[in-house]
């Protein structure tokens, strides 16, 4: 195995490129959620209700697996032969699978164009965070890490307005009627990419030797690994069940049209990007313990139990679920590479896996039990989170805390 490598670029020059990576890959994703109903209508014709509920969940499973397939595989190869090309190569899979998106005539090359894209979509933000981590020590880590965290939300957000607000006035025909509509966003997020993907030597760089860092204590390491996976997974199921859940709910149930909808999505990511800025203070991660991750997964528990009789009830649903689910993540992932830095590669991949496999089994689950009842996927999801927040208090157990960080540690480039 060759030696580990630290990336050897323009710090500031490479932080922009992997944030408009992370933002591209997250417009991509914003974009499609609105449209997956109308692409379905239109590939598959006039079928019942229930059928379209169950292929948006089955199509946006796809492309979740496929993340929660590859996450592991680019994580270990990024430690391997270095971030650069995992980055590269996963970009560039990822642009292809989204431009023959574009093309596909038929609902089962959209199923394959979906995975592909998903498959290389995998290497991009564990494999970014990795990178920075080679280059941050644990205080810088954290800010950059909320960077990425930010253009991957601002993505979520402007992604649907991109795929339905603009491409209506642009086109000058009404949302959801327009053919057209349905691969412009696809055609232009390749042509973006692109340019990125040309860009990327030179922003990062080559990669130079460095040394891993030992564990101190590996079993109680071990294990704050294994509760770590297990709260990304519940995590990322009740977001995945709750993402599709309101997206039925909001359309079939409510007869919210595709840009309210759209709207929905952004409000969604919006309150998730404010929960994620609260990281930039240090006093929030000195206060990062089991007792504040339990009291995240119940409160978003809580807010599912109500159902919403109108949209202002579902938008309201939707800003406090997205308040907690926004925190979780980065903190599982700022907790585990403060307790674990050797090969972050590989450990951000599985964070990234277990993340995806739940949504990816969320956002399945969701549009089959949305056909038998249109609040199930607000129940599954409160049961979930409800099994988080136990296994938070009980089980997850972090070595160092963010105060033991924040004391004696300086800026790194």
């Amino acid at each position: 195995m060759l030696p580990l490598t630290k990336p050897h670029g323009h710090p500031a020059r490479a932080i922009a490129l992997l944030a408009a990576m992370v933002f591209v890959v997250s417009l991509a994703y914003g974009a499609a959620q609105p449209l997956l109903q109308p692409t379905l209508l239109r590939h598959l014709g006039p079928v019942s209700a229930e059928e379209i509920s169950r292929q948006v969940g089955w199509l946006g499973g796809a492309y979740l697996f496929a993340l929660f397939t590859f996450a592991l595989v680019w994580g270990r190869l990024s430690d391997r032969i270095g971030r650069v090309p995992v980055l590269m190569l996963g970009f560039g899979l990822f642009l292809v699978g989204t431009a023959l998106t574009a093309l596909a005539t038929q609902i089962g090359w959209i199923y394959a164009t979906r995975l592909l894209a998903g498959a290389g979509a995998a290497a991009i933000v564990p494999t970014a965070q990795a990178y920075i981590a080679d280059i941050s020590t644990p205080v810088v880590r954290s800010r950059r890490f909320v960077v990425l965290g930010t253009m991957a939300f601002i993505g979520l957000i402007t992604g649907p307005a991109f795929g339905t607000w603009l491409a209506g006035p642009v086109m000058r025909e009404p949302v959801g009627q327009m053919a057209q509509m349905l691969h412009w966003p696809a055609w232009a997020i390749a042509a973006f990419g692109t340019v990125l993907l040309a860009l990327t030597p030179w922003a990062l760089g080559s990669e130079r030797a460095r040394s891993a860092q030992p564990c101190s204590d590996p079993e109680k390491s071990r294990s704050l690994i294994r509760s770590s996976m297990l709260l990304a997974f519940l995590a990322s199921v009740a977001v995945g069940t709750f993402d599709v859940g309101f997206n039925l709910f909001g359309s079939q149930t409510l007869g919210m049209n595709s840009s309210a909808i759209a709207a929905m999505f952004a409000t969604c990511s919006l309150v998730m990007l404010t929960a994620q800025l609260s990281l930039l203070f240090a006093a929030v991660r000195r206060r990062l313990n089991e007792r504040w991750l339990a009291a995240t997964f119940a409160a978003s528990a809580l807010a599912l139990l109500f159902t919403p009789s109108d949209a202002r009830a579902l938008g309201l649903m939707v800003a406090v679920v997205a308040l907690g689910a926004g925190m979780i993540a980065p903190v599982l992932s700022y907790t585990l590479l403060n307790n674990r830095p050797g090969a972050p590669g590989l450990l951000l991949g599985q964070l990234a896996a277990a993340g995806n496999l739940g949504q990816a089994v969320g956002a399945v689950g969701a549009g089959s039990a949305f056909a038998l009842n249109a609040t199930a996927p607000f129940w599954i999801a409160a049961s979930v989170l409800i099994v988080g927040a136990c296994v938070s208090w009980f089980a997850w157990r972090p070595q160092v805390s963010g105060d033991d960080l924040e004391v004696g540690t300086g800026e790194n480039r």
